[in-house]
């Protein structure tokens, strides 16, 4: 058969079918039933695009809170702990157009004191214009005290006494700062304690190396890293951690970061395969895979629901089907073949769960445009105690198109079964 033909019997059989479904039925029933399954069809493709809207929305608020904190990119050797700076290849890394700068980091995770009270935490060296970047990607980010590293003034401590001038200064994340009851505007200072390199045996005090730090200010990403970080200038690590001319971690920015990908190549080339290049997304490799994999089996779920709304409409095709059995016989009669008139029945079905799904799919779109625009669902109860007072959302085209495939293969699935069999003479229905 030609194409011709072949889409000249489609548009008949679809012709057929819209007439037939719209038509006056001899038992209002019928009606009721189709609207009702339309109906679940739309719900369920409704809330299929709103929840992954609203998904999309706190995916997108998640990684903004942790981009806002990580580097462009990432750069650490692939054996051992630290690197030498000086056979580093800063200043090529520099001359990369787009980079905006490149930054060594000495971090370690450090055992702190802060009164009678212990905390385990990963202690980062960087240089003030480190501290800069940040700023400028969040303005709120310190809420406390100042991101300032040296301080002029002597300073004392009840237990220790005075500890000298120029003192070292930290900025500790708000988590932290709130379980060690720090106080910025107290004396007390922080103690540091860490293994000395050379030693093996650390049961002995002396195998530790003790420094001190002033609190001088307090940050809030509003992510796990207020947890986990505390910030000092790169010489106190390095000398905290016998780190001298060495760095751990060198850690790049860039001036725009949409670039990310094409710069990671140079970045790759330039260092070699003895350091690994991380971006963004691949420092927090677990947590975006993970949310993926949530986005991944709530549309599976949802998915789920949906095709089950859908699978009603084979008890509403089955039910057209015997109200229409004497019509079905009068187009046989006038020469329609088995195909056209299953074809017929076929695309009425379709038509259903086609009606369902763009209804259901414009209305999910119109519920999260009143939402981006008028916030009117909250988190909680609105008070401010979340990063945001409301559910952010955020429209995907592509989650559009996977709405609209499994509304289409259910559908042409659910129509084609109580059609397979069907006998235009005697129109039974297995």
């Amino acid at each position: 058969m030609s194409k011709g033909r072949v889409f000249s019997k489609f548009r008949t059989a679809l012709f057929i079918a819209w007439r037939h479904l719209f038509s006056k039925k001899k038992h209002s029933l019928v009606n009721i039933i189709a609207i009702v399954s339309a109906l679940g069809v739309m719900s369920g493709a409704a809330a299929l695009v709103i929840v992954l809207s609203v998904y999309n929305g706190l995916e997108d608020l998640v990684t903004d809170s942790f981009n806002d904190f990580n580097p462009d990119f990432k750069i650490t050797a692939k054996t051992g702990k630290s690197f030498a700076v000086d056979s580093f290849p800063t200043a090529r890394l520099q001359a990369v157009n787009g980079v905006k700068s490149v930054e060594e980091v000495v971090s370690d995770l450090v055992l702190i004191e802060y009164g009678e009270k212990q905390h385990l935490i990963e202690v980062k060296g960087v240089n003030e214009s480190y501290v800069a970047h940040l700023s400028q990607r969040s303005d709120s980010l310190l809420i406390d005290g100042s991101f300032e590293f040296q301080g002029g003034a002597a300073v004392s401590d009840e237990t220790e006494g005075v500890i000298g001038e120029d003192c070292d200064y930290a900025v500790i994340g708000s988590r932290t700062a709130v379980m060690l009851g720090i106080n910025l505007n107290s004396y007390e200072l922080i103690k540091l304690y860490y293994p000395q390199r050379k030693h093996k045996a650390l049961a002995r005090e002396k195998d530790l190396i003790k420094r001190y730090l002033v609190p001088g200010g307090v940050f809030e990403s509003r992510t796990e890293y207020d947890e986990r970080f505390l910030f000092c200038s790169i010489d106190f690590a390095r000398s905290l951690m016998s780190y001298e001319g060495e760095a751990t971690a060198v850690e790049v920015f860039l001036d725009h970061p949409e670039q990310m990908e094409k710069v990671q190549e140079k970045l790759k080339a330039i260092v070699g395969d003895q350091f690994i290049v991380e971006n963004r997304y691949e420092q927090e490799a677990m947590l975006f895979k993970t949310m993926k994999t949530e986005k991944f089996v709530i549309y599976i779920i949802l998915a789920l629901i949906l095709m089950i709304a859908i699978f009603n409409i084979i008890g509403t095709l089955a039910m057209i089907i015997i109200e229409k059995r004497e019509d079905t016989l009068v187009m046989n009669y006038l020469g329609a073949s088995r195909s056209l008139i299953r074809w017929v029945f076929m695309l009425e079905g379709m038509i259903i769960s086609f009606l369902g799904g763009v209804v259901g799919m414009c209305l999910g779109w119109l519920v999260c445009l009143l939402q981006q625009t008028f916030h009117f669902i909250t988190i909680g109860d609105g008070t401010g105690s979340y990063i945001i007072n409301y559910y952010p959302v955020r429209m995907d085209p592509v989650d559009f198109l996977f709405v609209f495939a499994t509304v289409f293969v259910t559908s042409l699935l659910v129509s084609f079964l109580p059609t397979r069999r069907l006998n235009p003479k005697t129109t039974e229905q297995p």
